[in-house]
């Protein structure tokens, strides 16, 4: 009990301190349906439709949620162009053949400018504000099969205007051996959400994705990742383990606009997770700087 008060704690004082720089970039409206999960994630290329990693866990494929260990918490707060702040804190637990999570996800963006022309001074400048709850449950139905689903309420306030909806995930997974394979339909729900006379859709997703166990030293994933009407992008990555308590993670994003080379580092000592991530980007976006602390208990 009090490792767990201790972790929940050190996890509380990251949210409030903690900070992640995404190069020069402000968070658009209605990206936080994009939002990045975990550092440990995010350095593996973003491949997370079989993943066992406490955060990504029900983010990419909601039924990954069983194979995150009897109970994990976490927290991450990122700062982004001076303007953007994202935080998120998240906890799962599993109970036999069933496991539940919940997380929380808040974006607030300052300053953002607005013309009705070209002009080298804005006409006037507004806010945006996010705010994404989602509930996760999974069920194991054979030894080798788990099927879940994410519940999603989505509130964003873009100047005077605001908009709520509801959206789900589905997913299925399986694994056998040192093999595990997953997939998942993410953002369905209302398909279309109207402020003033701009309308917008939200981003059906589609993903499949594999991961195998090297031994006891490593691991490979590979995704594909499809959101509707838009081309889809092959997310890579591998991580080995340096000892019991070093992990070195490299990743690579085939076929994205943006998105490249990644790489990073974690750090785990009696549960506690510190990872930690880099993202490179075309198009003058800069790098990405990610950090994420995380609180699994260690079973005996």
């Amino acid at each position: 009990m009090k490792k767990t008060i201790l972790g929940i704690v050190l996890i509380l004082a990251v949210s409030v301190f903690g900070q992640t720089l995404h190069g020069n970039l402000v968070l658009p409206p209605g990206a936080f349906l994009w939002l990045t999960t975990d550092a440990a994630t995010e350095a593996l290329g973003g491949a997370a439709t079989a993943a066992n990693d406490p955060i990504s866990s029900g983010w990419a494929n909601p039924s990954c949620l069983f194979y995150s260990g009897a109970f994990s918490a976490g927290a991450s707060y990122c700062y982004i162009r001076e303007k953007t702040l994202h935080s998120e804190i998240y906890a799962t637990k599993r109970y036999k053949d069933w496991a539940g999570a919940a997380r929380f996800f808040l974006v607030d963006s300052k300053d953002i400018e607005a013309r009705t022309a070209p002009t080298s001074e804005p006409d006037y400048t507004f806010d945006s504000h996010q705010l994404y709850i989602q509930l996760t449950g999974a069920r194991r139905i054979v030894n080798i099969a788990n099927l879940g689903v994410s519940a999603k309420w989505v509130h964003e306030r873009i100047d005077q205007d605001n908009r709520d909806g509801w959206i789900f995930d589905f997913g299925a997974s399986g694994e056998y051996r040192f093999i595990r394979a997953g997939i998942a339909v993410k953002n369905w729900g209302n398909k279309e959400m109207v402020f003033r006379l701009y309308r917008e859709n939200y981003p059906i997703t589609y993903r499949t994705g594999i991961q195998a166990e090297i031994l006891d030293y490593a691991v490979i994933r590979a995704d594909w990742v499809k959101p509707d009407k838009l081309d889809g992008w092959l997310p890579l990555g591998a991580e080995g383990y340096i000892g019991d308590y070093v992990v070195l993670r490299a990743g690579w994003t085939a076929f994205h606009d943006t998105r490249n080379i990644s790489g990073g580092i974690g750090v785990r000592f009696r549960g506690l997770r510190l990872d930690y991530a880099v993202v490179n980007y075309s198009e003058n976006l800069g790098m990405s700087h990610q950090v994420t602390l995380s609180y699994v208990p260690v079973t005996r």
